[in-house]
C-alpha cells in the first residue's frame, strides 16, 4: 500500500513539472516590438589649447539615451575644409556613463600659417542599412598663432664687451684702491728718474 502512494503522488509531481520542449511549448501572449528610442548626438562643446608646434582639440558630445543602446559613432574632422581623419568609437550601453563624454584629438601643426582656421566635426551614427540614424556638424574658428619655446623665455639682453677702462669701487674698497694707486704712481715716477 505504501509503495502504491508513493508511485502516485511521485507520478502527480512528474505531471505538474514536466519539462518544457520544443513540441509542448507554452502559449506565448503576443508582445508589440520594443521601439528603439530616437537616437540623438549632441556636440557640447570644442575645446582647444594651442601648444608649440600642436593643437589639442577636445570634443565633448552626448548620446541620447546614452545608457541604453548601444552606438557605434563615426567622427570626421576637418581642417579649413580639408578631411583629416575619421574615427569609429563604439559605445556600450552602461549604467556607469556620464551624460557627456570626451574625445581628445592631438594635431602636428608644423609649418601651419599663423591666423584663422576653420575646424569643423561631423558625428555620425549609420545603420545597418547604410542610413545615417543621426547626424550632427558644429564648427569653431580658432586663431592660431605658434607658441615658440623662445616666446617663453624671459627677453634680458646680454652685455657683450664694456668699451674703455671702467671699474666700479665699493666704498669699503676705495681707501685700499687709493693707495695701490698712490704706490703705482710713485714707481712710475722713479722709473722716469732713472732714464
Amino acid at each position: 500500500m505504501k509503495k502504491q502512494r508513493l508511485r502516485e503522488k511521485t507520478q502527480a509531481d512528474v505531471k505538474k513539472s514536466k519539462q518544457t520542449t520544443f513540441d509542448r511549448l507554452p502559449k506565448q501572449k503576443s508582445t508589440h516590438p520594443i521601439k528603439n528610442p530616437e537616437k540623438q548626438i549632441l556636440i557640447a562643446q570644442l575645446k582647444h589649447t594651442i601648444k608649440e608646434e600642436e593643437l589639442e582639440l577636445l570634443v565633448i558630445f552626448q548620446l541620447l539615451p546614452t545608457q541604453k543602446v548601444f552606438s557605434n559613432v563615426m567622427l570626421e574632422i576637418f581642417f579649413d575644409d580639408n578631411k583629416l581623419n575619421t574615427y569609429l568609437i563604439n559605445i556600450p550601453p552602461s549604467q556607469l556613463l556620464s551624460n557627456e563624454l570626451e574625445f581628445p584629438i592631438k594635431m602636428d601643426m608644423k609649418n601651419i600659417q599663423p591666423g584663422e582656421h576653420a575646424i569643423k566635426v561631423e558625428m555620425t551614427e549609420p545603420g545597418s542599412t547604410g542610413k545615417k540614424l543621426t547626424n550632427t556638424t558644429q564648427y569653431s574658428i580658432i586663431q592660431y598663432t605658434p607658441v615658440r619655446r623662445q616666446d617663453r623665455y624671459v627677453k634680458v639682453p646680454i652685455v657683450q664687451k664694456i668699451e674703455g677702462a671702467f671699474r666700479i669701487i665699493l666704498p669699503h674698497e676705495k681707501e685700499l684702491y687709493q693707495k695701490l694707486q698712490k704706490s703705482r704712481d710713485q714707481e712710475l715716477k722713479s722709473k722716469k728718474e732713472q732714464w
